[in-house]
């Protein structure tokens, strides 16, 4: 998961960087014939991708076994705090941060130093998430540090007034959300059965869409009505909300480990 992670994130880092330098060159019109032109390629390559016509027989599933799936408490909890983490990411990074850059004083192509300042600890965090920091600090506990970290970072951001302390800034807020995401793609997964395993994933990133709207949906409310810093205070409260949670979730967890002892 988080080989598959880091190329999502270099492919990200790439076309963010890019753009950049190409709207300082061609002007704001050429990263969308750019992208659309990617997208035709992706086409072309797809045609030459064959799946094995391997005979053997597969039930489809029922749709009992469907809500099932989508109702498996670990998977419920691993989609919501996901749920914040792209909200946060997407107002940020993916949303106002290129403008709170802007309005700074970087010019378009220094946008994307701050882009590389993310985008490279983000990357570098997804490779060393599960072999590094899972093993040290364990799956829940880490996402609580993450969590913590990321939300600490963010809120700090508005308070910025130099493009030194804005990479900086960036770079451990990168670092920290890239040890988030490779974690919940594993752990959505890990309490369903194997053939079930699929429609687990396809529940997952059907509900962290909804991170991926609402966070910069929201957050441009509020910057529209109290100025662009509303939407990192925001996108900050998400990870504290994340915390809390799974504070709550672990001290239940406790208590039923404590009950069972007693029975």
């Amino acid at each position: 998961m988080g080989s598959i992670s880091l190329a999502v994130v270099l492919a990200q880092l790439l076309g963010m960087a890019v753009s950049g330098y190409i709207v300082d060159l061609l002007g704001w019109h050429a990263p969308f014939w750019m992208g659309g032109i990617i997208g035709f390629v992706g086409i072309v390559l797809s045609l030459f991708i064959y799946e094995t016509n391997e005979d053997f027989q597969k039930e489809p599933i029922q749709l009992k076994e469907l809500v099932s799936v989508m109702l498996e408490p670990a998977l419920l909890k691993v989609s919501f705090l996901s749920i914040l983490a792209h909200g946060i990411i997407f107002t940020t990074m993916f949303g106002f941060t290129p403008a709170f850059a802007l309005k700074l004083g970087l010019q378009t192509d220094e946008v994307s130093m701050v882009i590389f300042s993310f985008m490279i600890p983000h990357a570098i965090a997804t490779m060393l998430s599960g072999k590094i920091f899972v093993p040290l600090f364990g799956q829940w506990k880490l996402l609580k540090l993450a969590f913590g970290l990321t939300a600490i970072f963010t809120v700090c951001t508005p308070l910025i007034d130099t493009k030194g302390m804005l990479f900086m800034i960036q770079g451990l807020n990168g670092f920290s959300l890239g040890t988030i995401f490779p974690l919940f793609l594993g752990m959505a997964v890990e309490s369903i059965p194997l053939e079930k395993r699929a429609t687990a994933m396809g529940a997952y990133q059907a509900i962290y869409a909804i991170g991926m709207f609402a966070g910069p949906f929201i957050a441009g409310v509020l910057i529209s009505h109290l100025g662009i810093s509303a939407g990192f205070y925001f996108a900050g409260s998400l990870g504290l909300t994340a915390v809390f949670f799974m504070i709550v979730w672990s001290r239940q967890r406790k208590a039923t480990k404590h009950n069972l002892k007693l029975n």
